[in-house]
């Protein structure tokens, strides 16, 4: 599925990753080796009103930017219940069209908690699903 054709859930994102790892840190390394594109985890989508809204949000982000930029055309999706969108989670105010991220970008790559060198080594034996 095309990334624009998947809408944002919720109206802000915050910008790091549960690890620490920034989004826009993230979107570097994966420009910079397409193969770390390949080591994000596959977002969910339902299907709400008729469009196709994500669980993840932040993954969605750095997915959108990289096809923006024409480094990737689609991306594997998960499809799930329009249940596990709650109701807490869904609070776009613009229908998903975009996000807000709610921390000002400060993450050049000596500041960043996490070194971008962890997201891929060149070891495809590694998962890093628990990165994001």
């Amino acid at each position: 599925m095309k990334p624009s054709e998947i809408y944002f859930s919720q109206d802000s994102i915050r910008s790091t990753f549960d690890n620490g790892q920034s989004i826009h840190s993230t979107l570097r390394a994966c420009e910079q080796n397409p193969m770390a594109i390949c080591q994000i985890p596959t977002i969910r989508v339902c299907m709400k009103n008729g469009r196709w809204y994500t669980l993840d949000n932040r993954r969605l982000w750095v997915f959108k930017k990289l096809e923006e930029s024409g480094r990737i055309t689609d991306v594997n999706v998960d499809i799930v219940s329009e249940d596990d969108l709650t109701a807490n989670k869904f609070t776009t105010t613009n229908g998903g069209v975009s996000v807000r991220i709610r921390q000002p970008r400060d993450d050049l790559d000596d500041y960043d908690e996490y070194d971008d060198g962890l997201l891929y080594d060149g070891d495809d034996s590694n998962d890093f699903d628990d990165f994001w």
